[in-house]
């Protein structure tokens, strides 16, 4: 079944176990019960993930710049406490139409900072079956079964700096996600709040506590399409950007379908393919995974450079050829790219003519001078 969306669904989508996630697996204490219970369970992960974590690169910089990712992170654990991203609701219900509640939420986060904000259902196969990552808040247990019953997924998007991505895999890459992740947190719990404030239960899903897939969120929202890297498209902002979702029962009018042709420009490009230095990501067919007809990432493989580089890598959306500025031409490749059949074969050809291949950019100059350590993977050279 091809969904409005445009992926399609083989049978049941399976809902995903957050403990599952390669990120909260790494976080697992040897000798915890919680690492017991769970190589008890997932007795083909434990060798694997005992490499990983020996690595514990992950941000991992010199003594001047590390203290700008700690700090974001630290301030990122605040924010994901429960009493922030959800909390009481109003006792005075305000009554407005779907479509004025819809026009006043996306207005309210444009203001806030939101580049992007698109409304769907909350797909009940889109939220976690159980807590994977506490962040230290003891409001939180891992392995907690998730009940969600909100009705409405609001999807926002704030975009990245493409400048600051392209000189990736070092810290001044995770730094600028972070940025934006701060960012989304800060939009996402205030508009929350603003929702409870009107009488209806609103809750924020943010990086230090999320109940939901952000991405199928967003693209059942109409915002984009999935691409070959595993993370949605925009027509304006490619995959260079970063979400949060708000769930909420507050009634809201959804948002038009899109077709900006992703699925077949990603069939002929396979840039971020041949630039993951993982090769995390497939250059053939996709797989149906949990239900969804996808090109299939292998996470451990993409997560293991992470903690050999101390970033969150980004080459993906970095050697992307719709991570560009906003300039004229290129939203001229970018609106092609979203009528033209053949644009991935043409525009992958163009981009390795005019740019190359991908290669990491110098940081900025109030950045140390990091460590190379990307010179090791053959891709990036």
């Amino acid at each position: 079944m091809l969904t409005k969306s445009r992926y399609k669904v083989v049978g049941d989508i399976e809902r995903f176990d957050e403990r599952d996630n390669v990120q909260s697996r790494n976080t697992l204490v040897p000798g915890s019960e919680e690492y017991t219970e769970f190589y008890r369970r997932h007795t083909e992960w434990e060798e694997k993930d005992r490499g990983t974590r020996e690595l514990s690169r992950i941000s991992v910089g010199n003594h001047l710049d590390l203290p700008f990712f700690v700090q974001q992170i630290e301030n990122l654990a605040r924010y994901g406490m429960e009493d922030l991203v959800d909390g009481p609701v109003s006792p005075n219900r305000q009554e407005l139409s779907p479509k004025r509640a819809a026009e006043k939420i996306k207005g309210y986060a444009h203001f806030l900072g939101a580049d992007q904000v698109r409304i769907g259902p909350l797909n009940p196969a889109y939220v976690y079956s159980h807590l994977g990552k506490t962040w230290h808040d003891p409001a939180r247990r891992h392995g907690a079964p998730i009940n969600l019953n909100h009705k409405n997924a609001i999807s926002i998007a704030v975009g990245i700096n493409p400048s600051l991505i392209k000189t990736g895999p070092v810290l001044s890459e995770l730094i600028e996600v972070m940025r934006v992740y701060t960012q989304l947190a800060t939009i996402s719990v205030t508009l929350a709040g603003y929702i409870r404030a009107l009488g209806y239960p609103a809750r924020a899903h943010i990086i230090t506590n999320y109940q939901v897939l952000c991405i199928p969120l967003a693209i059942d929202a109409s915002m984009g399409e999935l691409g070959r890297h595993g993370l949605m498209m925009t027509k304006e902002l490619g995959s260079c950007l970063k979400l949060t979702t708000v769930t909420t029962d507050l009634p809201l009018v959804f948002d038009a379908p899109v077709d900006i042709g992703v699925d077949e420009f990603c069939q002929d490009c396979k840039i971020c393919a041949e630039s993951c230095p993982s090769g995390a990501i497939p250059h053939g067919k996709k797989k149906v995974v949990r239900g969804i007809e996808k090109w299939a990432i292998n996470s451990e493989a993409c997560f293991r450079v992470w903690n050999e580089t101390g970033t969150d890598c980004g080459v993906c959306v970095a050697s992307c050829p719709w991570t560009k500025p906003r300039t004229g031409i290129h939203r001229l490749a970018t609106s092609l790219a979203t009528k033209m059949k053949k644009a991935g074969w043409w525009m992958s050809r163009a981009e390795k003519i005019v740019y190359g291949k991908f290669r990491p950019q110098p940081v900025p100059s109030w950045f140390e001078e990091p460590d190379p350590v990307w010179k090791k993977y053959k891709t990036l050279h």
